[in-house]
């Protein structure tokens, strides 16, 4: 089945990133890191079809080594927070064979960035799976500083100084004249991406057209298409991996609760769209006209003689007292009536579980930051005593001991320093809103059955009764046709 996946991330030194770490993980290469003295190494990584670096006219050509460029991106950087690179990584189609989607990545990549003065260093993915659909995609690296005409680096962003009405430069409460910071490209607009993201929906759509095949992808959300249903996360290469093994995570748990609430809402879906062809059926019948109050009560009072019939007066009282009970409150006034009050109650029930999800979500992230946080506090010991060590030969031993434990530490303090830039995590007032929501969802719940069994009921009477009204008209067709 086609699917659609396309997504930007930054490269930053602020949240530990290395462009030269990067780079030589997406080729599956070793590369020296001049700027912090290291030298990752991933030439025994699996999955990497094929890498290349995409350069504009204006780039040295030395940049089509992937050392030599990488380097060079770091020290252009003096700023020990800056952003070096774009991290774009979208997914290819199972429909195209692996030089096919080569083909066309490159063409988007071509087209897209490097006609803009774009430098892109593309590696294409193709992790083996056991079983199931494979997994293609390609990851784009692309400096954020762009060239200068010359294939010198240019700068990332100039200064706008605000003038007066008579052209002279402004000055501010310190003295200094007030500028405003203008961005030398729009890669990083919100409007480009979206461009972007839409150009790559339409690649995948021609090829598929020009190969007879019928699956289209779209780039936009659920929500700008208009649709009710949940979006699952990218769970990455180290989450597939456990899945694969057997080992539950929680972006594959929350996946899973979003395939199934999905289809709950394409079951809903489904049950509405009954209910609609029901009433188009009796609007049909009834030559499309508004059917009234004592159509109505006759339709009522048919049901209610003929489950007379069948079960006797005790559950006739039963049921008529229900359906009056339920046309008193919601004003029900006619079958169109009960239709458009069946929507709503159901359209309530859509409303009461995205409550559900976003509570979910909530405390999906919470417990995720209280883990995190945890084992951040495990390794930091390990952490400290390294850096502690002065001698170099001893502090790489140590390393090379605790390699796992190190990275795995300066992983999760990016990752905690994304949510909280100064590391200052509020556990006890994350552990309280923890609480909460477990209360909210509580109370959701019942909410959520409450709202749920009276769609039902909305859903079985009016399909009961317009049995019963369409049974009644049959009737008085057939009658007049007898005297007649």
């Amino acid at each position: 089945m086609a699917t659609y996946h396309f997504h930007v991330a930054h490269i930053s030194r602020g949240t530990g990133g290395s462009v030269c770490s990067a780079a030589a993980y997406r080729a599956g290469e070793k590369i020296h890191d001049s700027y912090y003295g290291e030298d990752p190494d991933y030439t025994r990584k699996g999955g990497v079809v094929t890498s290349e670096i995409l350069l504009p006219e204006n780039a040295p050509r030395e940049y089509l080594n992937r050392e030599t460029l990488w380097n060079a991106v770091e020290f252009a950087e003096k700023n020990p927070k800056a952003q070096l690179a774009y991290s774009f990584d979208f997914a290819l189609q199972n429909e195209l064979s692996m030089d096919e989607n080569i083909a066309l990545a490159k063409k988007f990549i071509n087209e897209n960035f490097v006609e803009r003065g774009m430098i892109c260093d593309m590696a294409i993915h193709s992790p083996e799976k056991e079983g199931g659909n494979p997994n293609p995609h390609v990851h784009v690296m692309v400096p954020i500083r762009p060239l200068n005409e010359d294939g010198s680096w240019g700068a990332k962003q100039r200064r706008e100084y605000l003038v007066d009405e008579d052209g002279h430069r402004i000055r501010g409460s310190d003295g200094k004249y007030v500028f405003n910071a203008v961005k030398t490209t729009d890669w990083s607009e919100v409007e480009t991406l979206n461009t972007w993201r839409e150009n790559w929906a339409k690649c995948i759509n021609e090829a598929f057209e020009s190969k007879g095949i019928s699956e289209r992808v779209d780039h936009r959300s659920f929500v700008d298409r208009g649709e009710d249903y949940l979006p699952q996360i990218h769970e990455g290469p180290n989450v597939r991996a456990m899945e694969k093994r057997g080992i539950k995570t929680d972006k594959g748990d929350w996946n899973r609760f979003v395939k199934w609430v999905n289809n709950q809402i394409k079951s809903l879906k489904n049950l509405i769209n009954s209910i609609s062809e029901t009433y188009k059926e009796i609007k049909t019948e009834n030559e499309k006209s508004q059917i009234g109050f004592n159509e109505l009560i006759a339709a009522i009072d048919n049901y209610c003689n003929s489950l007379e019939k069948r079960y006797g007066k005790v559950r006739t009282v039963k049921a008529r007292a229900e359906v009056n009970s339920f046309i008193e409150k919601y004003k029900v006034s006619s079958l169109d009536d009960f239709s458009a009050v069946t929507k709503t109650l159901y359209s309530k029930v859509s409303d009461v579980q995205n409550e559900v999800k976003a509570s979910d979500t909530e405390m999906k992230e919470i417990n995720d930051t209280l883990r995190d946080y945890k084992e951040f506090k495990e390794l930091k010991p390990v952490y400290d005593e390294w850096y502690s060590i002065k001698r170099s030969g001893k502090k790489d031993k140590f390393a090379s001991a605790h390699d796992g434990e190190l990275r795995r530490y300066r992983m999760l303090r990016r990752v905690l320093s994304e949510k909280y830039p100064d590391m200052n995590i509020p556990i006890k007032a994350l552990c309280q809103r923890r609480d909460e929501l477990l209360n909210t969802k509580k109370v959701q719940k019942d909410k959520l059955d409450e709202v749920r069994n009276e769609a039902k009921t909305a859903y079985r009477l009016e399909k009961q009764i317009a049995y019963e009204y369409r049974r009644r008209n049959k009737n008085r067709v057939n009658e007049r046709g007898i005297e007649r």
